[in-house]
């Protein structure tokens, strides 16, 4: 009997599960003697008796696994694919991008509830979700072996066909979670700092998004970095599902090699705590545990087709999530990830600035569900820096602080929570929440009483009267003797000031956060200045006419607002009670508060902008 040896492209492969589980069918197929196969170099080397099996049969074996497979010469990369791709990731990045910064990603993630010692870990169920899809590429075959043979076996009962995917399913989340509490033990032992926390899930991001990446079949020298479990130990977890039980083979499941699976291992052992590791994993695997669990129903109405759709989707999503992981990292790592913009133009240079007494200056910053505040200190004194923390804003996203260039994470509870420390140069320091999901700075400048402005004005400053761009207004003062109240009419608050060539009177307004504002500016004696006004924090220019100009708004935070030329200012103090603003303090913050001209260009507006 004539043997014969060929090698096989094979399109598809997402990870050594594919490799494992191609061998093992080929292996088990009568005729082949002897197969390899490379999920590295998406290639098999299949030796095979010609008189009993021919190629095409062997390519039809491998295609029924939802793989594609040619002959090694007949093989092309399509660039074109991989460009559009590559674009089209490009494309959902941006998307995701704009939509978490003009949204509140960090305060939709922080609602989820706190679990064991305030440990949330809401996203971590999130993601168990959005990689589910992964779960069923991947693992759906081993979960449909199980479940679907079995179903006899558990009797003729009403629910008889779900107790195989329960038990399937209880095995892979009691090994998940098992696995977690090892992993996090061992992260017990060794203590990471908030940069080393910073390095895991920058390797995290970095694998998720090259395992993507590998699951569009783009770059086929990325197969070589992905992490895998040593291959005979694969082969053994696979042929262990037979015979075994669900249960049994769902236990083994934590040993597989995934992707998404040991990122988040990565992700526990950064927790360094038995339990937080643990209910990390735990949560990730009851994300993935719907979608599982179905995979017996859909797989007789899904087509192959669409389940090819949604394996793409997939690969889009581990994508985007590995770059948010990333950018995570580097905030823990202490690397100043750049702010939205609305954010950043929206806070002076200067905000919460620390008050020297007694050769030590102190400041106090609010907690807030969603943000932390900014402060500004001066060099070389030491700082004492209270957050007030109410128990309904403590969450499981910004409950913990972490301040990698001064080496501290503190813990937040209810009431003052004090952080004293002494910046020794000045410039910028970056904290984040544990997750680095939240982020704020702390400002270092030479002379609180005389700050010099921020780096990266324009040299040409008389486009601006005020100042130029991405600079400071060092020499202008908002007029803080009087403030305008809002009242609130119908649960609606409603405030009213005047404009003219000159500035606003008052310049001053308290709103009440979260309501719905009805705002009116009566414009006077319309000149250049005064055409149009310029609100940073939500990115709009708005054109003003003479009479009333309604601005609608529902205020969360400060906020600066200014003539079209930044020729004069005004500044919106956002309470939580107007009823109990403290109205002295509010003139005192803004006789203090240096204005900023944001670093970029609005588009034009018109009258009754809406700032949502």
């Amino acid at each position: 009997m004539a043997i014969a040896e060929r090698k096989l492209n094979i399109d598809g492969m997402t990870c050594v599960s594919c490799e494992s589980g191609i061998e093992r069918k080929l292996k088990n197929t009568e005729g082949i003697e002897k197969v390899s196969v490379s999920y590295a170099k998406g290639m098999a080397v299949i030796s095979y008796y010609e008189d009993k099996i021919s190629l095409t049969d062997i390519i039809r074996i491998i295609e029924r696994l939802d793989y594609q497979a040619a002959e090694a010469q007949n093989r092309e990369f399509n660039k074109n694919s991989a460009a559009v791709k590559l674009a089209g990731i490009a494309v959902i990045l941006f998307a995701a991008y704009i939509f978490a910064n003009n949204f509140g990603l960090p305060n939709f993630f922080s609602a989820f509830p706190t679990a064991k010692e305030g440990m949330g870990y809401g996203m971590l169920l999130i993601i168990g979700a959005l990689t589910s899809i992964h779960c069923v590429a991947m693992c759906g075959g081993i979960n449909l072996s199980q479940c679907v043979p079995a179903a006899s076996s558990f009797g003729s009962g009403k629910f008889a066909s779900l107790k195989p995917s329960l038990l399937y399913n209880l095995g892979r989340v009691i090994s998940y979670t098992a696995v977690g509490a090892i992993v996090g033990a061992v992260g017990s032992v060794i203590s990471f700092s908030g940069t080393a926390k910073g390095i895991v899930q920058l390797a995290a991001g970095i694998f998720m998004v090259i395992m993507g990446l590998n699951m569009l079949n783009l770059f086929p020298a990325l197969r070589k970095l992905s992490i895998r479990m040593p291959k005979g130990f694969a082969d053994k977890v696979h042929e262990k599902k037979k015979g075994k039980g669900p249960l049994v083979v769902g236990l083994l499941n934590g040993l597989m090699p995934c992707g998404p699976l040991q990122s988040m291992q990565l992700y526990a052992l950064s927790t360094g705590s038995v339990v937080s590791g643990a209910v990390s994993m735990f949560l990730f695997s009851i994300g993935t545990v719907p979608l599982m669990f179905g995979l017996g129903a859909l797989s007789s109405v899904l087509s192959k087709k669409f389940t090819g759709k949604m394996m793409t989707v997939s690969a889009y999503l581990v994508v985007i999530l590995g770059v948010f992981m990333f950018t995570n990292g580097l905030s823990l790592s202490g690397v100043n990830v750049t702010e939205p913009v609305k954010k950043a133009s929206a806070q002076s240079q200067y905000e919460n600035a620390a008050v020297l007494k007694g050769g030590v200056q102190t400041v106090t910053t609010k907690l807030l569900n969603g943000r932390y505040q900014p402060i500004t200190v001066q060099k070389g004194i030491p700082v004492k820096w209270t957050i007030q923390a109410d128990e309904n804003d403590i969450n499981g996203c910004n409950y913990s602080i972490i301040i990698p260039k001064l080496n501290k994470q503190i813990d937040l509870v209810p009431g003052d929570n004090v952080i004293e420390f002494t910046p020794e140069e000045n410039g910028t320091i970056p904290y984040s929440c544990w997750m680095g999901m939240i982020r704020n700075k702390i400002i270092v400048v030479d002379d609180l009483e005389n700050p010099a402005p921020q780096s990266g004005s324009v040299e040409n400053e008389s486009e601006y009267p005020a100042g130029g761009p991405g600079g400071t207004v060092s020499d202008y003062k908002i007029p803080s003797d009087t403030a305008m109240v809002a009242k609130i009419e119908d649960g609606i608050q409603v405030v009213s000031i005047d404009m003219d060539g000159n500035g606003f009177a008052p310049a001053v307004v308290v709103m009440q956060r979260g309501l719905k504002t009805k705002w009116t500016i009566n414009g006077k004696k319309l000149t250049e200045s005064n055409s149009s006004l310029v609100f940073p924090l939500y990115g709009i220019k708005a054109g003003m006419k003479e009479g009333e100009n309604t601005i609608a708004l529902i205020p969360e935070e400060d906020f600066e607002f200014a003539a079209g030329d930044y020729s004069f200012f005004g500044f919106v103090k956002v309470v939580d009670d107007i009823k109990t603003a403290d109205l002295d303090s509010i003139k005192n913050e803004v006789k203090n508060l240096i204005p900023t001209i944001p670093d970029f260009d609005f588009g034009a507006g018109s009258g009754g902008q809406s700032c949502h």
